[in-house]
């Protein structure tokens, strides 16, 4: 099992209150290696904080997760940011390029800071380019390209690490109908290869394209549904039906 997310608890409190918001109750579900997998919910209910734990932005107040048996809630602050690198790779709804950069350099970024061998990066590049078909973008800035093109150069930059897992948030977003049909696809793509993907998203169309739909709503996991052998356009009338039938029920479903 490459994750496993054990009765994680999330509890705000506010500095001058004693108000407390519960935003995640008992989060249970595990992820095989690659498997594709979107989380869906209405606005408020936990789907971004259960994201920002995986990606150990945030800690969990009670609760575990494990990537390949280890506890990323356990690792010390001083650590987080060399295990995000090595083992984590993100794709954000805003792209989050740095416009000072080149794409090449944007893309190495992660490599730079771990301070990988410039030989490895080029390799790894000439395998990914390609693939994401960004040959031509590379020597450009990030404000000379699309919002498709930036969202493919974030998804570069997300797999030239070779990570267990991707994490997206809302990766189409900021895209149009065509641009993110384009990214989704490849989504499905560079999942085929084996990487393993969780995507967070209030799309039915974005979730269609995953294998797995998990179902969140109030901080708990209420449903979930396996795409199969159905496609993409029948897969989303289904999350569609499911989003409004069991995001109104208060029976739980053990994800």
């Amino acid at each position: 099992m490459l994750l496993e997310v054990k009765h994680l608890k999330k509890i705000f409190k506010t500095r001058f209150s004693k108000e407390k918001t519960t935003a995640l109750v008992d989060i249970d579900f595990s992820v095989e290696n690659g498997e594709y997998i979107a989380i869906m919910g209405e606005s408020g209910s936990g789907k971004t904080t259960l994201l920002n734990i995986l990606s150990t932005l945030e800690k969990p107040t009670s609760g575990q997760v494990l990537l390949n048996n280890q506890d990323i809630t356990a690792i010390k602050d001083k650590e987080i940011s060399t295990f995000r690198r090595e083992h984590l790779g993100f794709v954000f709804q805003d792209f989050n390029l740095l416009d000072t950069l080149s794409v090449r350099d944007n893309i190495y970024l992660p490599l730079v800071l771990s301070k990988e061998n410039i030989k490895i990066m080029k390799e790894r590049l000439e395998v990914l380019a390609p693939k994401l078909r960004i040959e031509e973008l590379l020597d450009k800035q990030p404000f000379e390209l699309s919002g498709g093109q930036k969202q493919r150069v974030a998804v570069a930059r997300a797999l030239i690490s070779q990570p267990d897992l991707v994490l997206a948030d809302e990766p189409t977003a900021a895209l149009d109908f065509k641009n993110s049909e384009n990214l989704l696809t490849l989504f499905e793509e560079i999942n085929q290869t084996g990487q393993t993907i969780i995507m967070v998203t209030h799309s039915s169309l974005a979730a269609s394209h995953a294998k797995r739909v998990l179902f969140i709503k109030d901080g708990v996991l209420y449903h979930q549904l396996y795409r199969g052998e159905k496609s993409s356009t029948d897969f989303a009338k289904e999350i569609t039906l499911s989003m409004t039938s069991f995001l109104s029920s208060t029976e739980v479903v053990n994800a």
